[in-house]
């Protein structure tokens, strides 16, 4: 015997009435609807939490317009400072192969201050937006006279000769009386090519092997015995009386100072010295001296009337040559000594002689 099925239990009338009018679509459009609103809604809002602040205003070319400019700019770099005044955690970065790579954190570009436009080509402000900015550079080598890589010195010239390969510069003067007035020029030039550079003035020009017991220390100006030195050998006293007396003499400041104006010149150019007279031929103790065995290029100004002999020459060529500096004379007039100080000590030194007239 067949059961029959169980029959259908009756719908509620509401849901016979609701599907009667077409309720199922309609119900199913606002569930569609609805999940995209929704969708729509989420990227609404996450884009508005990660959107990074615009660091923009218009101009406008007003004042308004420059005012907010310059106040939305003070916001920037305040916002800058503080993020770099953040503390970073210091760490420890060990590496136990020496073949390993470490890459280290690098400061974010929007975080350096790079130059505008303006600011470069020395123009006005610009009104805009800010843009990304791209930084290059390299190194290269330079050559020019000195002794640090790429960097270039300025040639020294004495009277209008180059010194080549000179930064530093020091003067041996002949000041013995028919050649003291070119002092106050020299002095002059020197101090305008090198300010402050090392001078010493010997009264003679003569290079011979000096005795034992000769005095050649070299004394700073500011020392009385440079008046002395002045006031005598600069006078007009007999040079042979004084040769004998000198030792016994005392500086007079009661006495008028010989060529007072070149004397005060001396006594005020700092980095200044002389060696008290002990005859005219041992020149060698200044051009040999400590006070200039810092300089490149010793200039000696002389009229080279006093005689010279071979070994001395040859021990002043040596002493200089071991301390790499080159000798350029200067001559007054070309004495008696002219050829064979610029033959055995000029030449070989790789130095010149200066022609120019000093006036």
């Amino acid at each position: 015997m067949n059961e029959q099925p169980p029959p259908p239990k009756a719908r509620h009338p509401f849901i016979k009435f609701w599907r009667n009018i077409g309720g199922g679509s309609l119900t199913i459009s606002i569930l569609i609807h609805v999940g995209l609103l929704l969708l729509a809604g989420l990227m609404v809002v996450a884009t508005q939490m990660t959107q990074s602040d615009i660091d923009f205003l218009p101009g406008g070319g007003t004042a308004q317009g420059a005012a907010a400019s310059a106040d939305m700019q003070h916001q920037v770099q305040q916002k800058k400072r503080s993020t770099l005044n953040k503390k970073m955690p210091m760490k420890k970065i060990v590496s136990n192969s020496i073949n390993s790579e470490i890459t280290l954190p690098e400061m974010p570009p929007d975080m350096l201050d790079i130059p505008t436009m303006s600011s470069t080509l020395g123009g006005g402000g610009l009104s805009g937006g800010f843009g990304k900015a791209g930084m290059g550079g390299g190194f290269g080598s330079g050559s020019g006279i000195g002794g640090l890589s790429g960097i270039a010195f300025k040639p020294l010239m004495m009277f209008g000769k180059e010194l080549k390969d000179t930064r530093k510069i020091a003067v041996v003067m002949d000041v013995s009386r028919s050649m003291t007035k070119f002092l106050p020029i020299v002095a002059k030039e020197l101090d305008k090519v090198a300010r402050g550079s090392p001078l010493v003035l010997y009264f003679g020009c003569g290079l011979k092997t000096p005795p034992k017991d000769v005095e050649d220390r070299v004394i700073k100006v500011n020392d009385e015995r440079f008046s002395k030195f002045w006031q005598y050998w600069e006078s007009k006293d007999d040079m042979t009386t004084l040769r004998t007396e000198y030792a016994k003499l005392k500086y007079d400041p009661t006495r008028p100072m010989p060529l007072e104006a070149i004397y005060q010149q001396m006594v005020n150019r700092s980095n200044t010295s002389f060696i008290d007279y002990n005859g005219i031929q041992y020149a060698s103790s200044a051009l040999m001296s400590k006070e200039v065995m810092e300089a490149d290029t010793i200039y000696w100004f002389a009229d080279f009337q006093d005689a010279v002999d071979d070994s001395e020459m040859e021990k002043v060529r040596k002493k200089l040559k071991y301390r790499k500096q080159k000798l350029y004379i200067h001559a007054s007039v070309r004495g008696r000594s002219f050829e064979k100080v610029r033959d055995q000590l000029v030449i070989p030194l790789g130095g010149e002689v200066i022609e120019t007239k000093a006036e």
